[in-house]
């Protein structure tokens, strides 16, 4: 099978992951949502075990991979589109909090305050200080420019 995608030009290529997609999308709507968790865990722990396999260097691979395509992805947005994708994020992450109970709130900040220490672990003093002055610029800039939609909105 993967000998004879290598093969196919990039339309067939294309042709036949359109086939596979409409196939599992027709397989997907007759599931029950019990079927529908059952088959998320599966692929959850199919997925964590490839993961746990993996080397650090296959790792940082993928990472590299994901940033190039998030990169490549980004770049062909337009500014409407941008700001599409921060609105749906900000909705996505403010859901989640309403619905995250106060137990796993407080461990959600316990990971995030682990991770954020392992991430400036490697720093100097000097360097963590830029960065905070860097992210306060940037909370700045972001305040400012929400403030100023908000009021060209209220003019219209």
């Amino acid at each position: 099978m993967a000998a004879k995608r290598a093969q196919a030009t990039s339309e067939e290529a294309e042709r036949q992951r359109m086939l596979v997609m409409e196939r599992s999308a027709v397989r997907r709507a007759v599931l029950t949502p019990e079927q529908v968790d059952r088959e998320r865990t599966v692929a959850r722990d199919r997925s964590s075990a490839k993961r746990a396999a993996l080397t650090l260097k296959e790792i940082e691979k993928q990472r590299e991979q994901a940033r190039e395509k998030v990169a490549a992805r980004r770049a062909t947005l337009t500014p409407k589109e941008i700001q599409l994708q921060q609105t749906l994020a900000t909705e996505r992450t403010r859901s989640k909090r309403a619905t995250t109970s106060p137990n796993e709130a407080e461990e959600q900040r316990v990971v995030a305050r682990k991770r954020s220490t392992a991430r400036r672990a490697p720093y100097t003093p000097d360097e963590l200080q830029r960065l905070r002055a860097s992210v306060r610029q940037r909370k700045r800039l972001r305040k400012s420019d929400e403030h100023q939609q908000e009021r060209l909105k209220t003019k219209l």
